[in-house]
């Protein structure tokens, strides 16, 4: 009988270990964010052949990677997220932009069936179906495993991966290895949910002139937000990238493929905003006191931050820290909290 009672109460231990983390329900956990930027996959010049055709027109293309991580006190990953965003300008034979800059671009998550990805998928999957084969094999993971992962010029060799994702990963791979590196411990649990918001635009467009190439930028806004069971954030990591494209009075593009951008956050004083702002903070400091201020509040209260008709925001317990345009900012953490 007492035999039994050990074999049952072992079983239900074991149980118990495989859903909590051997009792770690509620442990704090760190969170990060990474990004991987590739102008190169997806840049082509007029008179490129791509997928056997000629192409006729330039196309300045940014592929925006981001994951979102938790990770635990051992540095394995809890919870992993991801999703990516190409933002593309075409560009004609004399140096003209030719898309419009209002343009929306959705993420391969959000375009999910729409990217049309499944009938060429060897496993016959979308983007968005390989992705979360991704996420959920990265679980249980340390930096150092997700860096040693088996590839294949970019596609993943693990068996236990193929299976639901047979996608190149190796940019995703970067986002993911950047987000455990530069994850900190910041108030989230294991028991909040880990939510990723993406959002994307051009910027910045002028046609190429005899004077000067032509230009624009992708511009990609992203947050890694933790929120508990009542939905109000517990963390909030939000960063940015600016991704530029040049060209001449050809169309042919002039910039160098592949140099990836820094995003906004690592830049720190790089970024140079500190003497134009008027409470002299630079974009990262601004952005830590926008996380601060909005760390306790629900999505409808992130929603309700008051700006003017700029995106400047007005609450003066926001503004002593924080000046820049937040618009962008509240909507990447209000799509990482409804996701």
């Amino acid at each position: 009988m007492k035999k039994r009672i050990s074999v049952l109460v072992a079983a239900v231990l074991a149980i118990a270990c495989l859903s909590t983390a051997c009792g770690e329900s509620g442990s704090e956990v760190k969170v990060g964010l990474g990004a991987h930027t590739d102008f190169s996959y997806g840049s082509h010049n007029i008179g490129d052949e791509v997928y056997g055709q000629a192409v006729t027109e330039t196309t300045a293309q940014a592929d925006i990677h981001v994951a979102a991580v938790m990770v635990d006190a051992d540095g394995k990953i809890v919870s992993c997220k991801i999703d990516a965003i190409q933002i593309a300008g075409k560009v004609d034979a004399t140096g003209k932009l030719l898309t419009d800059v209002s343009t929306e671009f959705k993420t391969k998550k959000e375009l999910k069936e729409d990217y049309n990805m499944k009938g060429s998928s060897e496993i016959g999957k979308e983007w968005y179906e390989q992705a979360e084969a991704f996420e959920k094999w990265c679980v249980g993971k340390t930096v150092d495993d997700i860096k040693n992962m088996g590839l294949s010029d970019g596609y993943p060799t693990d068996s236990t991966l193929t299976t639901g994702c047979t996608i190149k990963v190796n940019n995703i791979q970067q986002a993911v290895v950047r987000a455990i590196e530069g994850a900190t411990w910041t108030g989230a649990t294991s028991d909040d949910t880990l939510g990723l918001g993406l959002i994307g635009e051009l910027t910045k467009n002028t046609d190429a002139t005899a004077e000067e190439n032509g230009t624009v930028q992708a511009y990609a806004n992203f947050a890694a937000v933790a929120q508990n069971a009542e939905g109000k954030i517990t963390c909030a990591v939000i960063d940015s990238v600016q991704a530029t494209s040049t060209w001449d009075t050809t169309g042919k593009l002039t910039h160098d493929l592949t140099n990836e951008p820094t995003t906004k956050y690592n830049q720190k004083e790089d970024y140079n905003m500190k003497g134009a702002s008027e409470i002299g903070k630079e974009w990262y400091e601004q952005i830590d006191a926008f996380k601060s201020f909005i760390t306790g509040k629900t999505s409808a209260e992130v929603t309700a931050i008051a700006v003017d008709d700029s995106g400047y925001p007005t609450d003066s317990t926001l503004t002593t820290g924080c000046t820049m345009k937040v618009v962008a900012y509240k909507e990447a953490v209000v799509k990482a909290l409804a996701k």
